[in-house]
């Protein structure tokens, strides 16, 4: 007989769009003929407290989502108690963003989350599933541990199961060994796993590796070292529960209209199967790269769009496989398609790729721009420098994507030195798209800061911060169930220019969202150039260019371009400076701040007025 499943998504799991991990696990469940039923009780606590509060709790930092669901299992710990406290100037501005008294949080914590959880417990028969599943990522786990409690708790006979990244390795150990109500754990990638233990629960078999359980009272798990890579196997994610529940509760839901759709074309990262970036902990044990054949890439677009009546994706992947841009953007720009895609690619693209994923329908990308400094781009071991980064700036203005990016500070080898050039750099940067802010790193699990800290001269000093205020130390090895840590470093940076560095993009980012938009730009004739600087909030100006300097600046406007290349190009076309020298020409572009200098390589910061490049 066929398992059974129920699949829940609680908050605060994301309500804009439906669960991939629902949707991937539900088609898979069904492919080897079970039950899988998905519920999406997010949705249902997004509207008890508002849409808007709930996207913004959703952003949060500081576990603010699991200190507000943490009330039934840890609410009368000392240290839980004191999170509004400890926390109080977080949470201030929390109330202020959302637009609520300061006491809403609290009651949202004492009153609202309980009456939830009751609900949640009694809105369905859960007795008549053989398992209830729950994925568990970032902020949505004690939300999915309490109600698991409650499920289990009134009907004691059904299987209570755990997946995703809050359950990975010891993680999910530490979790399964204090909450006993948890019958079983999928610890990793689920398609190597799940199928052989739904065989073994239908037909009383052995449990297989890769799944956490109990046996005579003893905790049970053989690591599986299968990584999944037979995507032609599956079709694409199930999403209809979601839709569905979406309807049922509100029938004019804007969440119906043109949807947002995660599509997964790929996992691992071919970046980090070779370099792991040294503060990134995503991946842990499933770094190997595997993606879709690109003919089924086209075909479930095509399938996903028409069922669910959309033109949007967001690809979740960590980083875009190099032949999609051509095999699958490439397509959708030369068939004029509408789609609108969030992707994440490494920033080393050329002034081609970019224009094939912005025609493709790339709308918004994240490119992993973290810093403009070469020494702390290199202690990340990200393999780009600043030049490639601000050259991915300034041709997806062009093109018109939008760039989501943070600056990363914090680094254990960073200097006074990295953060001077990086500031200096930054203004001449203006009119290009500004950060969405700057901060210090999170120390992260499985990155090699976490797995190899003596290497980088880092000392770990204890889970993150809010971890001993939300959960129970004395019952729970925080060490042990911590995604990200605490930690310390020789590095000694004057506070003048950390201020400096985050006042710099404070006034960058408020120029873009002032009436004074600052640009520059240039325009060509047939004997000059004519460039339009708007950085400076003080004014704009007009410089006019002629000859060498002209020349140099269309050249060096399409890809960075070596002192040798330039030379000879300017000998080719006949525009050698006459009355000074090729690096004197040069260096009056870099005073103007025209052009960027870098290793030997010279880029052009204006954008071309000209549309048609």
């Amino acid at each position: 007989m066929a398992i059974k499943n129920a699949l829940i998504n609680m908050p605060f799991g994301f309500h804009i769009y439906p669960s991939i991990q629902l949707g991937t696990l539900s088609t898979l469940l069904k492919a080897h003929g079970h039950e899988a039923n998905n519920y999406y009780l997010n949705l249902h606590f997004a509207h008890q407290i508002d849409l808007k509060v709930y996207k913004r709790l959703c952003e949060e930092r500081f576990l603010i989502g699991e200190w507000l669901f943490s009330h039934l299992l840890f609410g009368n710990v000392a240290r839980n108690q004191e999170y509004p406290e400890f926390f109080k100037s977080h949470l201030q501005n929390i109330s202020h963003t959302i637009g609520r008294p300061e006491s809403f949080l609290h009651d949202v914590k004492t009153q609202m989350v309980p009456e939830f959880l009751h609900w949640a417990s009694e809105c369905m028969d859960w007795g008549q599933f053989d398992v209830v599943g729950f994925t568990s990522t970032f902020n949505q786990n004690l939300a999915s541990v309490s109600l698991a409690k409650l499920i289990k708790e009134k009907f004691p006979q059904v299987k209570i199961m755990f997946g995703g990244s809050n359950f990975d390795s010891e993680m999910g150990l530490e979790y399964f060994r204090v909450f006993d109500w948890i019958d079983y754990v999928v610890s990793g990638e689920a398609e190597p796993v799940l199928p052989a233990f739904m065989d073994a629960l239908e037909h009383g078999k052995a449990v297989p590796p890769g799944v956490v359980h109990r046996q005579n009272g003893q905790i049970v798990f053989e690591e599986n070292h299968e990584n999944f890579s037979d995507f032609k196997q599956y079709g694409p994610p199930d999403y209809q529960d979601y839709f569905d529940q979406v309807r049922g509760i509100d029938p004019q839901s804007p969440l119906l209209d043109n949807p947002i759709i995660l599509y997964e074309t790929a996992r691992g990262c071919w970046w980090g199967e070779k370099h792991h970036c040294t503060f990134c902990g995503l991946n842990a044990s499933t770094m190997e790269f595997r993606s879709r054949p690109m003919e089924q890439v086209r075909s479930e677009l095509a399938d996903l769009s028409k069922r669910y009546d959309t033109y949007r994706f967001r690809l979740v992947d960590n980083i875009l496989e190099i032949k999609y841009i051509d095999g699958i953007f490439g397509q959708l720009a030369e068939n004029n398609y509408d789609l609108d895609f969030f992707i994440e690619v490494k920033s080393n693209l050329t002034k081609t790729q970019i224009e094939r994923l912005a025609k493709g329908g790339v709308k918004v990308v994240q490119p992993g721009i973290e810093s403009f400094s070469m020494n702390t781009l290199q202690e990340m071991d990200k393999g780009v420098r600043p030049l490639q980064n601000v050259f991915c700036l300034k041709w997806a203005l062009y093109y018109g994507m939008e760039v989501t990016w943070s600056i990363l500070t914090g680094f254990p080898q960073e200097t006074d030195e990295d953060y001077r050039k990086q500031i200096d750099l930054i203004k001449l940067l203006t009119h290009l798209q500004p950060p969405i802010s700057v901060g210090d790193i999170w120390l992260e699990r499985f990155s090699p800061y976490y797995t190899r800290p003596d290497q980088y001269g880092v000392r770990i000093t204890g889970p993150g911060v809010a971890y001993p205020y939300v959960y129970d130390g004395d019952t729970l090895d925080l060490m042990k169930v911590a995604y990200d840590f605490e930690f310390e470093t020789q590095k000694r940076i004057d506070p003048a220019l950390v201020e400096e560095l985050h006042q710099t993009v404070a006034e960058w980012k408020a120029r873009h969202q002032s009436e004074n938009f600052p640009y520059l730009i240039f325009t060509k004739s047939m004997d000059f150039v004519t460039v339009y600087d708007n950085r400076r909030a003080d004014g704009s100006i007009k410089i006019r260019l002629e000859g060498a300097a002209a020349e140099i600046l269309l050249y060096c406007n399409e890809s960075a371009q070596t002192l040798k290349k330039i030379q000879v190009h300017l000998e080719e076309f006949g525009k050698s400076p006459i009355n000074s020298t090729l690096e004197d020409v040069l260096q009056d572009l870099q005073n103007k701040e025209l052009i960027y200098e870098e290793r030997g390589k010279y880029l052009s910061l204006p954008l071309p007025n000209n549309s048609n490049l």
